[in-house]
């Protein structure tokens, strides 16, 4: 039995590998190469601040579909008329949300709180309940400027992706060269299953607990995997509700419609940051996008704008891959008709899966199609060794955050498969993300030309500096100096593009100094 000197002790910490410390492998390797000093490490090794919170909100009542065999226990119940189907929201689950009165005024046959359809389903109804979901908010580092990040509403999000995503967001803001540091939150809920006034409800109180955490100067959420433009509205509403001076309020969240301050271009911002990345790989080795073939993983936002932005640059897209299965047409896949076929409503999965002007396929022939270039834009680990060794491509350009694992690159490498790694080639996202905040600041609103030209600019002439890095090639030229970066030896993309960031980051500490 345990000693009672010793019973409320916390027992030794045993090192242990996790997504996070995983994705602090590339930080550590770049730091040892630049001799980072050793309290910006300490700095940096851990996040500022990790709040975990939970969010609970009301659901409404629901029809349940029934198995076939259960649902032969109510062979002769008779058919309900409604007569406001408008009040019935289908799910990808095949659930039913009853909104308001969904029923009133219906010829309703029910037996034991069960009831047919005209879609000829038995339904349970089940009565909405409260219901408890997990939050976060993990704010990195703010060295540079306000913390920045996403709000991912994922079931698999954890307080250690959030750790890694708000740390690749501090490597990324400082690779951009924009004034921000890193966060990231969100909550463990999968959207699909629930209705839009549920997630209205949730995304609401969330803004209502996170309020005292952020601020327009202190940390800015964006979308991320499952929110929009729609779930940052409801954000700022919430935050600004009640306070005089709404308008300087707006820059609390980017990413919104343009039509209530957000920016012209950002909604492509990290698809279109992708492909200037894609372009200037090319045009180094004097060619164009014309004719080359690609494969993509994920169609959401980053996905279906990067497929969208690389066809009209003249390439080619072949297969793609999303949650609920993969497609191919080597004829070229059409991602106008794919985007439409997609954002259909009857399409409740959002899926490409089904999609007529292409083939089904199995995830692990989707690796195997041969092409120019893979773009992995949906969730992070996804690239693994084994996919790596199967590969049949020239270049990785990862739309996603932290797509490829440490394993894979050593893999890709070997291999000789050209990579751009995630804090350059998606870094858009947030560089367009800070026009929308400056713009807010200043009351301004800037063309998408203007936005585009800017976002060029600054994605090529920093994708150049970690080109020359990982070379060793120090010079200056008319759009960049890598001088002060390169390192006298060679070193590969990913650990160039970390090298940047860090000595970004180095130089606000050893010139600011700590406070005390």
């Amino acid at each position: 039995m345990a000693s009672e000197e010793n019973f409320m002790r916390a027992p030794a910490p045993t090192p242990k590998r996790t997504i996070y410390t995983e994705a602090m492998e590339i930080f550590h390797r770049a730091a040892d190469l630049i001799g980072l000093d050793k309290r910006v490490r300490l700095e940096l090794e851990e996040p500022d601040y990790e709040h975990i919170f939970y969010v609970t909100a009301k659901l409404k009542d629901r029809l349940v579909p029934l198995a076939p065999e259960q649902a032969r226990d109510f062979a002769d119940l008779q058919i309900t008329q409604v007569r406001n189907p408008e009040g019935m929201e289908r799910l990808a689950d095949g659930k039913i949300i009853l909104n308001g009165r969904a029923l009133l005024g219906s010829d309703v046959s029910i037996r034991r709180g069960h009831l047919r359809l005209p879609d000829g389903n038995v339904y349970q109804l089940v009565p909405g309940e409260s219901q408890r979901f997990k939050a976060y908010r993990v704010q990195h580092n703010q060295a540079r400027g306000p913390y920045k990040g996403g709000i991912r509403y994922h079931r698999e999000v954890s307080l250690d992706l959030f750790k890694a995503l708000a740390a690749e967001m501090t490597w990324k803001t400082a690779i951009s060269e924009v004034p921000f540091g890193g966060g990231k939150g969100g909550i463990q809920i999968d959207p699909r299953s629930y209705g839009k006034e549920e997630m209205e409800n949730i995304t609401l109180r969330f803004m209502y607990k996170l309020k005292s955490l952020i601020g327009p100067n202190i940390d800015i959420p964006a979308p991320d995997v499952g929110t929009n433009g729609d779930i940052m509205a409801l954000m700022y509403r919430q935050y600004s509700d009640g306070e005089r001076e709404k308008h300087n309020m707006r820059g609390i969240v980017t990413g919104k419609d343009v039509r209530i301050g957000g920016s012209e271009g950002r909604a492509a911002a990290t698809g279109q940051g992708v492909a200037f990345c894609i372009e200037d790989y090319y045009a180094e080795k004097g060619e164009t996008l014309k004719g080359k073939t690609f494969i993509l993983q994920g169609f959401g936002n980053v996905g279906s704008h990067g497929a969208a932005i690389l066809q009209r640059m003249g390439a080619r897209l072949l297969a793609v891959n999303d949650a609920d299965g993969s497609i191919y047409n080597g004829d070229g896949i059409d991602v106008p008709a794919l985007l439409a076929y997609v954002n259909d409503p009857k399409n409740l999965r959002r899926s490409v899966l089904g999609f007529p002007g292409a083939q089904r396929i199995e995830k692990k022939d989707f690796w195997e199609v041969q092409a120019d270039m893979c773009i992995p834009a949906a969730l992070g680990g996804e690239i693994t060794a084994d996919i790596a060794e199967r590969l049949k491509v020239k270049l990785i350009a990862e739309g996603a955050n932290g797509p490829t694992t440490p394993e894979a690159d050593r893999v890709l490498q070997k291999r000789g498969i050209d990579m751009i790694p995630d804090i350059i080639a998606n870094a858009g996202g947030v560089t367009v993300s800070y026009y929308e905040w400056i713009q807010n600041k200043r009351m301004e609103r800037w063309s998408e030309a203007e936005v585009n030209q800017r976002l060029e600019h600054a994605m090529k002439r920093n994708y150049r500096i970690i080109r020359d890095i990982s070379r060793n090639q120090a010079r200056r030229s008319d759009t960049h100096d890598s001088r002060p970066y390169c390192i006298g030896k060679e070193v590969d993309p990913r650990c160039a593009a970390m090298i940047l960031a860090l000595k970004r980051i180095e130089a606000h500490y050893l010139l600011e100094g700590f406070s005390q």
